[in-house]
Order: C-alpha cells, then sequence, then structure tokens
C-alpha cells in the first residue's frame, strides 16, 4: 500500500512534495522554496491534491497566503491543478502552452529569461513550452516532465538521494529508444547541462542531489550516439 503522500526537505530553503496518485501510478511533486518575499510554488499537483498541499504548507509552517509566486514547468492538469489554492501568488507560465478554462495564471514567460532568483529556458519536448528553472542560491534545477521518473518506484535511497538505481535506469531508456524525438531531447539537456545544478527536481518521483552534470553528459553521449 503505497502512503498518500511524502514531504522532504531538499535543501535549507526547499521541500518536496510527492502526492502518490493511484489513477496515474505515479508519484507527483511540487515544490515549496523559502525566500525573503514569501514562499515560492513550483508546480501544483491536480486539483484533487490540494488537501495534501494544505497539509504540507502547515508542516512547513506556512499557509497558502504565504504563496508569492508560482512557477509552472508546463500546463499539464498535474502540474496547474492546485494553482487555485494560492490567490496571493503571481503565476506564471510559458505562452506556448494551454491554460485551463478561468486560470489566473499568466502566460507570460518567453523562451528564456529571469525572474527572481530563477533564470528559466523553454525546452519544449514534453509540451511546446515546457520550461525549466533553475534557482541560482542552491543550484538547484526544476525540470518539470522535460526529465521525470514518470511511474517509477523512488529509489532505494529515499525520495530525496542521489538514486544510482534511478539514473540508471534512465540510462537504459534513453539505449533502448524511449525517447521519441531525440534531437529536441538532446537540445534540452545541453540547455539543462548549461546550469551546472547540484540538485535535480523533477516532476514525478525522485529528487536527485549531486553529479547532475555528469548524470546530463552521460545521457547527452548517449543520445548523440543513437543518431
Amino acid at each position: 500500500m503505497k502512503v498518500e503522500y511524502q514531504l522532504e526537505k531538499v535543501n535549507d530553503h526547499i521541500d518536496v512534495l510527492a502526492v502518490w496518485d493511484a489513477e496515474w501510478n505515479t508519484y507527483t511533486n511540487a515544490y515549496f522554496i523559502k525566500e525573503e518575499a514569501g514562499l515560492t510554488v513550483v508546480d501544483s499537483c491536480k486539483e484533487g491534491h490540494l488537501v495534501f498541499l494544505q497539509h504540507a504548507l502547515h508542516k512547513i509552517g506556512k499557509t497558502a497566503d504565504d504563496v508569492k509566486l508560482m512557477l509552472i514547468t508546463h500546463g499539464h492538469e498535474d502540474h496547474v491543478g492546485g494553482e487555485t489554492l494560492f490567490t496571493k501568488a503571481r503565476k506564471v507560465i510559458h505562452a506556448d502552452e494551454t491554460l485551463p478554462t478561468g486560470s489566473s495564471i499568466s502566460g507570460e514567460l518567453v523562451d528564456r529569461g529571469t525572474i527572481g532568483d530563477y533564470d528559466y529556458t523553454r525546452v519544449g519536448y514534453h509540451s511546446p513550452g515546457s520550461v525549466v528553472f533553475f534557482h541560482r542560491p542552491t543550484r538547484t534545477l526544476f525540470t518539470g516532465d522535460f526529465l521525470c521518473f514518470f511511474g517509477d518506484p523512488l529509489s532505494d535511497g529515499g525520495l530525496v538521494s542521489k538514486g544510482d538505481d534511478l539514473r540508471q535506469a534512465w540510462v537504459e531508456y534513453l539505449q533502448g529508444g524511449g525517447v521519441a524525438d531525440l534531437p529536441v531531447f538532446l537540445d534540452g539537456l545541453r540547455i539543462m547541462k548549461e546550469y551546472d545544478a547540484d540538485v535535480l527536481c523533477t516532476g514525478h518521483g525522485g529528487v536527485l542531489v549531486g553529479e547532475i552534470d555528469v548524470f546530463l553528459q552521460e545521457l547527452i553521449e548517449i543520445g548523440e550516439k543513437s543518431q
């Protein structure tokens, strides 16, 4: 029996909420980043996961009103569904993404830019306006579903870990031809590698800590050999 959700510290500034979605058979992640101006949320799970978002906020001593910024990697329902909870927040997504009807999300993101302590770049592949966000103070890269562990079990090391088993699973997936549009995917990996991240926070499942550059380079080299 899967636990309904897990909440773990990624580092002193970031907490990850991973909600078990029995319908889609995967963990779906949202992130809370503590900053001077208030709380930032990256993605927000499904609308049906609001109660877990509220529980998580309570556990870290915050409320939905403390959230001042919501960064959305892409417009799929398991990433924007909880946005209605954050009525005090500025909510942003790339202009190429389709927004839910009646949403208060602003499609203001361009292909590359900066918001506060975050740099972002459009990587596409998973959806037209998929972006990655890089939190400069903690060198943390939020990848959404461009690179994630959808449907995978958590690493033997737990939700937040080096995740060698998850890395190997991605290597095997790529070697097996699992990526459909390889040139676009490789371009996205190269963009991600430019940020020189210490932590990789994905849209689903495990959070990887350490040697992110090595992991991304391995995927790039495998992909280049497959072209």
